[in-house]
């Protein structure tokens, strides 16, 4: 029966089949791309919206309309209170004439659609970030590989490559778009040369080259 190979090589195997040791297979004239395997939520780099703190603005804007909104409405209840004869204003307060009034009234509308807009935003970023799962390999960045040839280790990468994949399932990321990683599962510190894995296509595509 035909030996069936393996559809990637962790960088140790990788070296053993090349005789050398890994930090020369990443320092290897060759462009060989490296792989390591991630867990978690992936953002196209340019989708700040999605990604974290990208909400920092409408929360900020949210927070100040709700903000806004207690304060006329206490001030709108106790103006009501007042002009039936329910309550006295303190020396700090004005009796609002009937136009104020409605001008209150009015802003007060406004807000309460505004903030539910905001709060649906939110609530929209927030499913919609859960969608951006992936449970698969990343390109490792140049600088990356670089870090772990030299020390064998690097701080786990906040950045990387989305994989060129073929028959790839629908995805808003495109093949080699650098992206963003949150929320890896479970943490990692740091990024390891056992970490790392060549796809043995482009092993192949490398031995079968003159220059190899």
């Amino acid at each position: 029966m035909p030996t069936i190979e393996p559809l990637t090589l962790t960088l140790d195997e990788l070296a053993q089949r090349w005789n050398m040791t890994p930090q020369q297979v990443l320092e290897t004239p060759h462009t060989l791309p490296m792989y390591f395997y991630f867990d978690g939520l992936v953002f196209d780099f340019n989708d700040k919206w999605h990604r974290a703190n990208g909400d920092a603005a409408v929360q900020q804007t949210l927070e100040a309309h709700k903000t806004r909104y207690s304060t006329l409405e206490i001030d709108l209840q106790r103006q009501a209170m007042h002009k039936r004869g329910l309550l006295k204003l303190t020396q700090w307060e004005e009796a609002l004439s009937d136009d104020e009034i409605h001008a209150q009234q009015a802003e007060s509308d406004r807000l309460t659609e505004e903030i539910a807009q905001l709060s649906e935003q939110l609530k929209q970023r927030a499913e919609e970030r859960q969608r951006r799962v992936r449970n698969g390999l990343l390109r490792a960045a140049p600088r990356t590989l670089h870090d772990i040839a030299e020390r064998g280790q690097t701080r786990f990468p906040q950045f990387a490559y989305m994989p060129h994949t073929p028959n790839k399932a629908d995805s808003s990321i495109a093949d080699g778009a650098v992206v963003a990683l949150e929320d890896g599962f479970p943490l990692k510190e740091t990024l390891t040369l056992t970490d790392l894995v060549a796809a043995m296509q482009d092993v192949r595509a490398i031995e079968d080259s003159a220059a190899f």
